[in-house]
């Protein structure tokens, strides 16, 4: 009974680590989707927007673990129709997998643009060598050349924990001076914000995030809450994994705003990068480089996840249907803007993310009633 009650605080903060290491992506370690999502809407909305995504995270990755270490489902997929029923349910898989190859283009993009931005290598160079390392790994099946890079997303973290300590520090004109131009940048097309069929708001831009986040590791998300020994742990798990992660997002875009003038007098598609540069230019070479291998560990685990989909490890078929994901993301993000991807794919896939949220909360609603309805004494 004692196990019951106990958490694993050194399994907690893993399991924390390993959801921020997945959620990172191209988008966040460039700081692009930080910079559109919250970045967009200066102070102090862009702290309020922080807040609520950070809430409704906390919410689903407690929910998604608690399910997880309950359920212990065979095929972490199962849970797609345990929250919304079979043919719903297959609809989002089958989404779900459409968004995963979208956000592979969007790395493409995000590698070439960071090749392009510091080395001046032309973007379609950065994304054919990004296709030719993620797929050949893929291809040959050298996943566990991967497992030894996946460090690279703790690795993302610290240089984010340091450029936003640093520019906290250093702060030579203050937050509100910094962003003093945000209007003008938004009316130039310079910054873009996140919207969904022209809706345009901080709270509604906060909700999209979540659900972006929630859309690309649901199945992930039931497979951290297996690795839960209780309910208990379950829970702060998913607590410390969403403030854990957020935390990271609000030295992401403190680190921007103090630097935005710096950023748009780069003109680079890189922000985080360019606030590097601007602010330990000695140091950003490295910042670089692991941002280039950190996407190649991201990339190449969604290559394996569409091809084994469809295909066994290995096999002539995985190879081909690799192959043609990858020349595809590489068309896609040698000459689709980096910026553009993810300001277009992230709001609708993160407007889809919340409608499945709303399955999470009604199933969690379900549950819960008929728990109470147990637990009450019976009449008579």
């Amino acid at each position: 009974m004692e196990n019951e009650r106990t958490v694993n605080i050194t399994n907690m903060i893993k399991i924390g680590g390993a959801y921020a290491s997945y959620t990172i992506g191209a988008g966040f370690a460039t700081g692009q989707e930080v910079l559109q999502f919250f970045g967009s809407w200066g102070n102090p909305a862009n702290f309020l927007a922080v807040f609520v995504s950070m809430v409704m995270t906390v919410y689903f990755t407690v929910s998604c673990y608690r399910t997880g270490q309950e359920k212990q489902f065979g095929n972490p997929s199962e849970c797609y129709a345990y929250y919304c029923g079979k043919y719903v349910g297959y609809f989002f898989d089958f989404f779900c997998l459409i968004i995963v190859f979208g956000i592979a283009i969007a790395m493409f993009a995000g590698c070439g643009a960071t090749i392009n931005q510091y080395f001046g290598i032309p973007v379609y160079i950065g994304a054919i060598l990004l296709g030719v390392f993620a797929g050949g790994t893929v291809m040959l099946g050298l996943k566990k050349v991967v497992n030894v890079l996946g460090f690279l997303g703790i690795v993302i973290i610290v240089y984010v924990v340091v450029i936003g300590i640093y520019a906290l520090a250093r702060n030579p004109v203050g937050m509100a001076e910094s962003t003093a131009r945000l209007p003008e940048y938004l009316s130039a097309g310079k910054v873009l914000r996140a919207g969904v069929f022209g809706i345009y708001n901080p709270v509604l831009s906060a909700l999209f995030y979540a659900g972006l986040c929630l859309i690309v590791s649901i199945p992930f998300l039931i497979s951290l809450g297996k690795q839960t020994t209780n309910q208990k742990e379950a829970l702060t798990s998913g607590i410390f994994s969403g403030i854990f992660f957020h935390a990271g997002v609000l030295l992401v875009l403190i680190a921007i705003l103090i630097n935005l003038d710096s950023i748009i007098e780069t003109g680079g598609q890189i922000p985080l990068l360019s606030a590097m540069q601007n602010m330990i230019p000695e140091l950003s070479w490295s910042f670089a480089i692991i941002l280039i291998l950190g996407i190649f560990t991201t990339i190449t685990g969604y290559l394996w996840l569409i091809s084994g989909r469809f295909a066994e490890d290995k096999s002539t078929k995985s190879r081909i249907i690799t192959a043609a994901v990858t020349i595809a993301g590489i068309f896609g993000g040698a000459f689709i803007p980096f910026n553009q991807i993810i300001n277009i794919l992230y709001p609708f896939s993160g407007l889809v993310g919340c409608a499945f949220l709303i399955f999470i909360i009604v199933k969690d609603v379900k549950i819960y009633s008929e728990k109470k309805k147990t637990s009450e004494p019976q009449e008579g």
